[in-house]
């Protein structure tokens, strides 16, 4: 049964307006942010140059009738409802500046509050949307029902040019990065019989033409994962399936470098690039990592936890990371479990955590993370100011696909001071 609708709650822990940071200190994150936010409805955040975070709520529309767009700095939060929308996301650039998409339309932040709707397609049913640390905004998306995918992009002051991709890519599973010189790259995974083929093409920053398509490889998935990410300095790393490509240069092919787990995910900074991934031996789980800065160090373990003793009680394990400019990520962990505090079936305890990890891979600090035992995966951002976020669902309640927009859980949205 799905959970009854709710506003937005906040949760105040402390009392007064908190001023964005301008540095991290050596054992960061630590709690400070004067609220936490939890409402029934997936989010997607972003931070600003300023320290300002913003966040998109986009509900399952048999739940609400409505998302809503969050601003706010420690105690000062603003919530704006808009009319229901269950795709859409949020990126943020310099200063107090953002974008936010829910469904077909967009809204800009600009300062102090967000402007009128923008009308980016007549309509679109899925979309990726990304940004980069100038303003600038992409939009990778579909028509309701499918068909040939569409990149939609905003340069900061401008307004939306929409460039179709090639036809033969409807139904392909693709991922879009724009980077800090307004170079929008977009790869995708296209089945070829028992395999995927991986491609990717550039449309430059005032260009209109989608430069030709590049061949990076295979993979043996005939559905292959597939994730782009970009530096600060343009270099590009690509992970489809089990393998990762990585550009040497920003005007250079990826060129493959390894394999790694097919769940890894990416994160990165003004030159840095961390990977990280979970295995599961010897009855624990493990999360590793391997930093790219701009050759790829070594593996390293950052993290372990013994599995549930009680195999029906082990859900699997859940992870995200996210990284300042200047290098230092932010790696959330939860593994997933029932939680059974009368009869101790299971472990009565949540098993989560958040780890501050310098650019050599050491831990800096671990902190336990509350009210989280069979929920969804983790987003975590963080920028050169202001807090660090971390986003999850804590619990989908079994009506819906846990951690996938739309979900029918409850979602959290917890501040660590820097």
């Amino acid at each position: 049964m799905r959970r009854s609708a709710a506003v937005v709650i906040a949760a105040a822990a402390l009392t007064g307006l908190v001023a964005p940071t301008a540095s991290a200190a050596p054992g960061d994150p630590a709690p400070g942010w004067p609220n936490e936010r939890y409402d029934v409805m997936y989010r997607d955040v972003d931070v600003s140059g300023s320290g300002r975070v913003f966040a998109v709520g986009l509900p399952d529309p048999d739940i609400l009738d409505y998302s809503f767009l969050e601003h706010g700095v420690g105690a000062d939060w603003s919530s704006v409802e808009v009319p229901v929308r269950s795709e859409g996301g949020v990126v943020a650039g310099p200063d107090d500046y953002a974008v936010a998409v829910t469904g077909n339309v967009s809204r800009v932040f600009n300062g102090s509050s967000w402007g009128g709707p923008v009308q980016i397609a007549a309509a679109i049913g899925e979309s990726k949307l990304v940004g980069n640390t100038n303003g600038d905004a992409a939009l990778l998306w579909t028509a309701p029902g499918g068909g040939t995918p569409q990149l939609s992009r905003l340069i900061r002051g401008g307004t939306w040019q929409t460039v179709p991709l090639a036809n033969d890519l409807a139904g392909a599973l693709a991922d879009v990065v724009i980077n800090d010189a307004g170079k929008v790259t977009v790869v995708w995974a296209d089945r070829t019989g028992a395999t995927s083929q991986i491609g990717r093409v550039v449309l430059q920053k005032g260009s209109s033409t989608w430069a030709s398509a590049g061949d990076l490889g295979s993979v043996n998935n005939t559905r292959p994962k597939i994730s782009i990410v970009t530096d600060g300095q343009g270099r590009e790393t690509v992970i489809a399936g089990n393998k990762l490509w990585r550009q040497t240069t920003s005007t250079t092919l990826p060129r493959y470098q390894f394999r790694t787990s097919t769940r890894a995910v990416l994160a990165t900074g003004t030159t840095g690039t961390r990977l990280i991934w979970a295995v599961k031996t010897s009855g624990r789980y493990e999360i590793r990592t391997r930093f790219a800065d701009p050759q790829w160090r070594a593996e390293k373990l950052l993290w372990w936890h013994d599995a549930p003793t009680d195999p029906s009680c082990d859900k699997g394990i859940q992870f995200g990371v996210g990284m300042v400019p200047g290098g230092r990520s932010y790696v959330a962990v939860g593994i997933r479990h029932d939680i059974d505090d009368i009869n101790l079936v299971c472990e009565g305890v949540e098993i989560a955590d958040i780890l501050t990890v310098d650019r050599a891979d050491g831990v800096l600090n671990q902190r336990h993370l509350s009210d989280y035992s069979n929920g969804g995966p983790f987003q975590v951002d963080a920028s050169s100011r202001g807090p660090v976020v971390v986003t999850y669902e804590y619990e989908d309640d079994g009506d819906g696909v846990g951690g996938e927009p739309p979900a029918d859980g409850f979602w959290y949205m917890r501040f660590y001071s820097r």
